[in-house]
C-alpha cells in the first residue's frame, strides 16, 4: 500500500530579507483591514495581534482607509495604536523589532484632514505629509517602516481586471490624472519629503502594474528619491496575474512582493462548501458563523473572490489539499509564500484560531509534486478571480456552478 503524501513542517517561522532593505521580516505579515467592521470589538483585534506576536510574526500591515466593507477609515490604525502603546508599556513588544506598514489612499478616506475632508487627490505633498503624520499619531509608532501608495491615481484598471482601456473603463472609482510625467513627479516628490522629514524608512506601491512601477522608479532616479521596495498586489492560486508582467518590472529594480488576497476573501478556506465540506465552516462556527462571513454578509464587497469561476477552481484546491493531508488554507498560503516573486504575504483574519492556522501555514515546505499539481489547477482555471473582456459574462457563466454567496443546496 502506498504511503500517504506528506508535507514537511518546520518548527519555527523563517525571517527573510525584505528586498533591498535591512528589514528581516517573517514570511507572514499580519493583515488588519477587517478590524473595525467585520470585527466590531477592539479587543478582537488586540487578541489577534497578541497571538501573532506570540507566534513570532514581526510584520504588520494596515492603511488609513481601514476598516473596509463598511465603517471605512482611520479606526483600524487607532486600534493598533492602542494595542502598541499598551504592549510597549508592559514590555511585551519592542517597537524597534516590529515592522509596521501602512498606506495613503487617493480618495482621502481616513486622512481626517481638517481642511480638505474626504476628497480625491493625486498624492500631492500636503495631503501625503498630513496622512503620514496622522497615521503615526494614530498608531503611536514614532515612524513608519513601509509607507505605501494604496492604488494608482491615473486611468488604469484596478483589481478586478488587468485589461487596460484609456479613460475610466475597467475602474470602479474615478481616476484623478492621466499618468503623465508631471503626475509621477508629484507622487515621488511627496514621498521624498517624507524621507527628508524622517517619517518613513522605506516606501512601496500597491495595486500597481508594470508601467506604474517603471515610471515611479525612473522618476525616483531623476528626483533623487529612494526606490520603492515592494509591491502589494492581489495574488493567489486563483489570481496569478502579477507574475505575467508586473513581476518582471518589480524584479528588475529589486522590488519584492507583499501580496494580499491569498485566501480570496475566505473562498480558499473551503468554508463556502458548507454542505459537502462542513468541517471548514465548523472551525469558526461559534465565533464567526458562516452567515456572518464576508461572501454571505457582504457579498458586494470584493465579489471577484466568490464568483462562480473562483468557486469551481477552489473545489479543486480543497480536494488537492485533502489529498496531501493539509488544510486548503495551509496549501493556499504556503503556495503564495513559495513563489519567487514574494518576500512575505499578508494574511487576513477575524479570529485567534484563524491566526493560528494562517501563521502555521508558513511552516510548510511544499514538495515540487504538490506545487506542480497547483500549476495544473491554474492551467484549467486561468485566473478566475479576474475578468478580461466582459464582466457580466464572467459573473454569469452558468457552466461554473455556484457563487460563494449562495448556500449549497
Amino acid at each position: 500500500m502506498a504511503s500517504p503524501k506528506t508535507v514537511p513542517r518546520r518548527s519555527e517561522l523563517r525571517k527573510v530579507k525584505f528586498g533591498t532593505t535591512d528589514m528581516m521580516v517573517t514570511e507572514v505579515c499580519g493583515g488588519t483591514m477587517t478590524w473595525g467592521s467585520f470585527n466590531d470589538k477592539e479587543e478582537m483585534a488586540h487578541d489577534q495581534l497578541d497571538k501573532m506576536v506570540a507566534m513570532g510574526v514581526n510584520f504588520l500591515d494596515t492603511a488609513e482607509l481601514y476598516p473596509v466593507g463598511w465603517n471605512y477609515g482611520a479606526l483600524t490604525e487607532k486600534w493598533m495604536g492602542n494595542w502598541l502603546e499598551k504592549r510597549v508599556s508592559d514590555g511585551s513588544v519592542d517597537r524597534s523589532k516590529i515592522y509596521i506598514a501602512t498606506k495613503v489612499n487617493p480618495m482621502g478616506i481616513g486622512a481626517e484632514h481638517e481642511g480638505r475632508g474626504v476628497a480625491s487627490h493625486g498624492y500631492d505633498s500636503e495631503i501625503v505629509t498630513w496622512s503620514c503624520k496622522k497615521s503615526i499619531e494614530r498608531m503611536k509608532c514614532e515612524y513608519i517602516d513601509l509607507y505605501q501608495v494604496h492604488w494608482p491615481t491615473r486611468d488604469c484598471p484596478l483589481m478586478s481586471t488587468p485589461t487596460f482601456q484609456p479613460g475610466d473603463v475597467n475602474r470602479f472609482m474615478p481616476s484623478f490624472d492621466k499618468g503623465t510625467q508631471a503626475d509621477f513627479d508629484r507622487t515621488v516628490t511627496s514621498i521624498k519629503e517624507l524621507f527628508d522629514a524622517k517619517l518613513i524608512r522605506h516606501w512601496g506601491v500597491s495595486n500597481e502594474n508594470s508601467f506604474g512601477i517603471t515610471m515611479l522608479a525612473t522618476t525616483c532616479v531623476k528626483l533623487g528619491c529612494p526606490l520603492p521596495v515592494s509591491c502589494q498586489n492581489d495574488f493567489s492560486i486563483l489570481n496569478q496575474v502579477y507574475e505575467e508582467d508586473t513581476y518582471e518590472a518589480a524584479y528588475r529594480i529589486g522590488m519584492v512582493g507583499l501580496p494580499y488576497g491569498g485566501l480570496c476573501g475566505g473562498t480558499l478556506t473551503g468554508k463556502y462548501f458548507d454542505k459537502t465540506k462542513p468541517q471548514y465552516a465548523a472551525k469558526d462556527a461559534a465565533e464567526r458563523p458562516l452567515d456572518q462571513c464576508r461572501h454571505r454578509i457582504k457579498a458586494d464587497f470584493q465579489p471577484r473572490y466568490g464568483e462562480k469561476g473562483p468557486m469551481a477552481a477552489a473545489a479543486e484546491v480543497v480536494a488537492l489539499a485533502e489529498e496531501w493531508g493539509i488544510t486548503p488554507t495551509e496549501l493556499s498560503l504556503a503556495w503564495s509564500i513559495s513563489r519567487p516573486c514574494n518576500a512575505s504575504i499578508i494574511i487576513g483574519t477575524t479570529t485567534v484560531r484563524q491566526v493560528e492556522e494562517c501563521v502555521n501555514a508558513a511552516l510548510l515546505d511544499l514538495p515540487e509534486e504538490l506545487i506542480s499539481a497547483v500549476g495544473l489547477i491554474h492551467e484549467r482555471h486561468r485566473n478566475p478571480c479576474v475578468f478580461y473582456a466582459d464582466k457580466e459574462a464572467w459573473k454569469s457563466n452558468s457552466n461554473e456552478g455556484r457563487a460563494a454567496q449562495t448556500p449549497e443546496a
